[in-house]
């Protein structure tokens, strides 16, 4: 069953926001688009009205928070950071378990400030599952990482989340991370502008600014009808629409051509572009199945 989400928040900016969130949620939107005003309105941190839980205390809500940065507490030990939220005598026994299951129960007795981003992570979710939460709140779950751990340690955290059937919703600025959940929240100037699956939403992205914040970059008009694409589907051709090359660039195995048509593209063709020079005509191919149509 889905969680159904309907709140309005008025500072620190107003939000009027109606979504359901279905196991892994992304919450995806620009940096200060009121994603995590949003997250802190449903733990109970920020005055809402609305559904779920309205008007319970912080500690009254079935939630788990992380936010950004882990914020663990830096002069409790990893076990102790786990054990924080939770009561009784099993409480340090019960913690350890979530260390174990978590891979980090050889940091128990390290300090907070001891460890790595990546082992941060894993502490906080700790903590943050010790409550047995009904919902788990995740504000830019990648921000401490580096680039060489964030698919890992990401990777594990929605396992982790899968496997105990809690509901998440991660807030997030990166298309990247949306696309590993299995539902996907586009949030902008105060309300829910789509939701739906990842496949279905970058299939069909509906407004130019659903397209940009799902990583979109070319936009155009042919007959009165605007169009986007993604950079790997345009591709270089003997006829086409006539472009120029503005640029190139080595981007991993590929290269990145910027041109201008006379909008400008970002495309990211095959080996047979590294002939192509600065100032080049060449011609741009959209094939059909790869162009998607925009609401004006």
């Amino acid at each position: 069953m889905p969680l159904s989400v309907d709140l309005r928040l008025a500072k620190p900016l107003a939000l009027n926001v109606t979504f359901e969130i279905h196991g892994f949620t992304a919450l995806l939107g620009r940096s200060g688009a009121g994603k995590t005003s949003l997250l802190k309105a449903l733990a109970g941190l920020l005055p809402s009205t609305g559904i779920p839980w309205a008007g319970l205390p912080p500690e009254s809500r079935p939630i788990g928070y992380l936010p950004q940065n882990s914020s663990l507490f830096p002069h409790l030990s990893v076990l102790q950071n786990a054990a924080f939220a939770r009561r009784g005598p099993d409480r340090l026994n019960r913690a350890h378990a979530l260390l174990e299951e978590l891979g980090i129960a050889h940091l128990a007795d390290r300090l907070a400030t001891n460890i790595s981003g990546g082992e941060a992570q894993r502490a906080a979710l700790a903590r943050a599952l010790a409550r047995a939460p009904d919902l788990l709140l995740l504000d830019e779950p990648a921000s401490a990482l580096d680039a060489i751990t964030r698919d890992a340690v990401l990777a594990h955290l929605i396992d982790t989340i899968t496997c105990k059937n809690i509901p998440a919703l991660a807030a997030t600025h990166d298309p990247a991370i949306a696309a590993l959940a299995d539902w996907l929240v586009l949030l902008s100037d105060g309300k829910i502008i789509r939701q739906g699956t990842p496949r279905a939403l970058l299939d069909d992205p509906g407004t130019t600014e659903a397209a940009k914040l799902l990583g979109y970059q070319n936009f155009w008009s042919e007959s009165g009808i605007l169009y986007t694409i993604e950079s790997t589907r345009i591709e270089l051709a003997q006829t086409g629409r006539p472009a120029r090359i503005t640029s190139i660039r080595e981007q991993g195995r590929h290269l990145r051509l910027t041109c201008t048509a006379p909008e400008p593209f970002t495309l990211l063709p095959g080996a047979e572009a590294a002939s192509f020079t600065a100032n080049q005509m060449v011609h741009l191919l959209f094939p059909p199945d790869a162009k998607k149509i925009l609401a004006a």
